[in-house]
């Protein structure tokens, strides 16, 4: 029954109509529950890099559009005013960065250095509907990327490259399958000029969404080929940054979805045999931006959905335990394909999918989590002008609490609705911080959270009313920062944090985000369809101490 009524609420929420049943059973069907999440400080189940929070700059093109939807505008690596005030304090808010420059257009990019192939000249990008990627020419000038790194080690963001994979292989959209190896030259010619001046590129990938017969984007090149090619690339940077101890990853394959039991990027890592430190794949589980609102968020919401990527999360896993030490990253997610849904991938509601997805990427040992994109489509972390979405507030408060250690949530709750994330203090190394997504509209969750503290002293510590404790590690007070829709529109783009919106000022400044305090003898709540990151700072998690 609680089902039933969750979902009709839900759809009242969403539909233009006026349901009378909301606002007569907010008081009736909105109910409190109990819920206590359990949580072993002495033991830290996965370590993140400082880079893990990432986001895409995409070679994104005025005229490029999604099903008739066109919000490429002026926000591509090749367009976008690297002088805008606001860009600069948006992407400066999130340092330490990663941004990963790809997506569908980087293997068509050629690099305006050294010689190029007659057949490859850098010529500027055209729309061409009959093209492969429906675009011709493509060309990234060394000014440019003269400028993007000044603008990069400013604001201290670091870069992940994808590499144009398709260089000295035909571009006709009649033959799918590559048969022919990857010309590198240019790639080699690039990296050195990348090299000889110390830009911040952190990782080299190699080809965007390439291996698949069944899911590569455009073309696909059998696992065994794409391995020789990217033992090149593995060549160069060996040769490259031979005794730099601060040697970029080379990192591939960029794949748009992995699918458990595939035979792609096994065969892929057997035939590369350990060439690789990263292994990249894409999530877009929403599935097509042209879905409507409703059938997207109704995703969003949906557990068995959250789970079936779980299950995705500890497959690639186990498989690269198997293949030695390589990495994982998600290498590109937006949640929707096709550049994202307006109302849902721009809006609060995005939040119950992209803050999830970062804890679970963490909680799985993935290294980094790139959201596409950081500005561009419509998943943008920021609008075309700028703006924060409010994605980007959930993204700012991960990038100033959560820290390196992870630990693992027991949620002991009778239903579906938390999804919980614990995490070290950011900068903190006795704390603690919580991230907890509250995914009904029906109910309101009273949160018992108990901390398993040193092997001496293995009693539950309780942060809530119920049981306090007088312990001098006991915390008095702890931070919350509760984040809301305004007036509960979920898919809107105003969101509030404890009560307040969150809007940039009228001098351009991104708002503080400011916690309350609360004493530890008090209950955490957690109202429906909302999320907290919660603060103890004098948790005394003894795992934090190390990392």
């Amino acid at each position: 029954m609680a089902y039933l009524l969750n979902r009709l609420l839900l759809l009242c929420t969403l539909s233009t109509l006026v349901c009378s049943v909301v606002s007569k059973t907010d008081s009736v069907f909105v109910k409190e529950e109990n819920t206590r999440l359990v949580i072993n400080t002495s033991r830290i189940v996965a370590t993140v890099d400082d880079h893990f929070l990432c986001a895409t700059l995409d070679w994104f093109q005025p005229t490029q559009c999604d099903y008739g939807l066109c919000n490429g505008s002026l926000t591509g690596v090749l367009n976008l005013d690297l002088e805008n005030p606001l860009f600069q304090k948006t992407l400066a808010g999130l340092a330490p960065l990663l941004v990963r420059i790809g997506g569908t257009l980087q293997d068509l990019v050629v690099y305006d250095v050294g010689d190029q192939l007659p057949s490859e000249p850098c010529l500027p990008f055209v729309f061409n509907e009959s093209a492969l990627f429906s675009y011709s020419g493509g060309c990234l000038h060394m000014d440019r990327w003269d400028a993007l790194n000044k603008l990069f080690v400013k604001l201290g963001v670091s870069v992940a490259f994808g590499l144009n994979a398709l260089y000295g292989r035909s571009k006709s959209t009649a033959q799918y399958e590559v048969l022919t190896p990857w010309n590198p030259k240019n790639a080699e010619n690039f990296i050195r000029y990348t090299r000889d001046r110390s830009y911040p590129v952190i990782a080299w990938e190699l080809g965007n969404e390439l291996l698949g017969a069944t899911t590569s984007i455009g073309k696909t090149v059998p696992p065994e080929l794409y391995a020789a090619d990217f033992k090149k690339l593995r060549n160069i940077i060996d040769k490259l940054y031979k005794g730099d101890a601060s040697k970029p990853f080379a990192v591939a394959p960029d794949k748009v979805e992995y699918v458990i039991g595939e035979t792609d990027i096994p065969r892929f890592l057997h035939a590369s045999r350990k060439s690789a430190d990263v292994i990249t794949r894409h999530i877009y589980n929403l599935g097509s931006g042209r879905n409507t609102t409703d059938e997207l968020i109704s995703k969003v919401l949906d557990p068995s959905v959250a789970e079936a990527e779980v299950a995705k999360y500890k497959s690639l896993q186990t498989l690269l335990e198997e293949h030695g030490t390589t990495s994982a990253w998600i290498g590109e997610a937006g949640g929707a394909f096709g550049g994202g849904h307006h109302e849902v991938t721009d809006a609060f509601i995005s939040a119950f999918w992209y803050l999830d997805q970062l804890g679970t990427a963490s909680r799985y040992n993935n290294q980094a989590f790139c959201r596409q994109s950081f500005v561009g489509g419509f998943y943008g972390l920021v609008e075309a002008d700028f703006n924060p979405n409010p994605d980007y507030y959930g993204a700012l408060l991960w990038r100033q609490l959560m820290g390196r250690g992870v630990f693992d949530v027991d949620v002991q709750s009778g239903t579906s609705d938390v999804r919980a994330y614990a995490h070290c203090q950011r900068s903190n190394k006795g704390g603690l911080t919580l991230l907890i997504l509250n995914y009904s509209n029906l109910t309101s969750h009273n949160l018992d959270v108990s901390l398993l503290g040193r092997s001496a002293d293995p009693s539950p510590r309780n942060f809530t009313g119920k049981n306090t404790f007088s312990e001098a590690s006991a915390s008095d007070e702890r931070l919350e920062y509760h984040m809301s829709a305004a007036n509960g529109s979920v898919t809107g783009r105003i969101v509030l944090l404890n009560g307040k919106p969150l809007l940039v000022t009228p001098s351009g400044e991104i708002p503080t985000l400011s916690p309350v305090k609360v004493k530890s003898t008090n209950p955490i709540s957690l109202a429906p369809l909302t999320y907290a990151y919660v603060v103890i700072p004098d948790a005394y998690a003894p795992a934090c101490a190390t990392v």
